[in-house]
C-alpha cells in the first residue's frame, strides 16, 4: 500500500515536473511560478486529505465494530448517524481524488472550504465515538 502511494506520488510529481519543463517556451503569466507551485501544493494536500480520511475510517471501523456489541437502544441512531458521516466522508474523497485546479485563487478557496468540511466531519466522528463510548460503558455498568 505505501509503495503504491509512493509511485503515485512519484509518477504524479514526474508528470508535473515535465510540464514545467516543456511549458518554458510557451507564454507564461505574470508570475510563473506561483501558477505551478499551486500545483504542487495540490499534490501534497491530496496526500495529506488521503491520510486524514483513511485515518477515520480506521476509526469508523473501529466504530462499527463496537456498536455491534453494544445492546444499547441507542444503537440504531448511532449506526445511523455512523452510515450518514461514512457517505459524507466517501464523498469527500471523490471530490478531492477528482479536484484539478483552475488557478491558484479558486484553489484557495476550494481548499479553504474543503478543510473546514473536514474538520467538521472530524468533530462529528470524535463526537459519535465519545458519545457511544459513553453509552457503551453506561450500559455495562452495574444496575442498583
Amino acid at each position: 500500500m505505501k509503495t503504491e502511494r509512493s509511485i503515485l506520488i512519484f509518477a504524479s510529481l514526474s508528470i508535473l515536473a515535465i510540464a514545467i519543463f516543456t511549458s518554458y517556451n510557451t507564454p507564461q503569466s505574470a508570475d510563473p511560478g506561483s501558477e505551478t507551485a499551486y500545483l504542487i501544493d495540490i499534490v501534497i494536500y491530496k496526500k495529506e486529505v488521503a491520510d486524514k480520511i483513511l485515518t477515520d475510517k480506521r476509526r469508523m471501523e473501529a466504530l462499527n465494530a463496537r456498536l455491534e456489541i453494544e445492546k444499547s437502544e441507542s444503537r440504531n441512531d448511532h449506526e445511523d448517524d455512523l452510515a450518514m458521516l461514512k457517505a459524507k466522508i466517501n464523498a469527500m474523497q471523490t471530490t478531492m481524488n477528482n479536484y484539478e485546479g483552475n488557478g491558484p485563487e479558486e484553489w484557495e478557496l476550494f481548499r479553504e472550504k474543503f478543510d473546514r468540511d473536514l474538520n467538521e466531519l472530524h468533530e462529528s466522528l470524535i463526537n459519535l465515538m465519545t458519545k457511544t463510548s459513553n453509552s457503551l460503558h453506561s450500559d455495562l455498568s452495574p444496575s442498583l
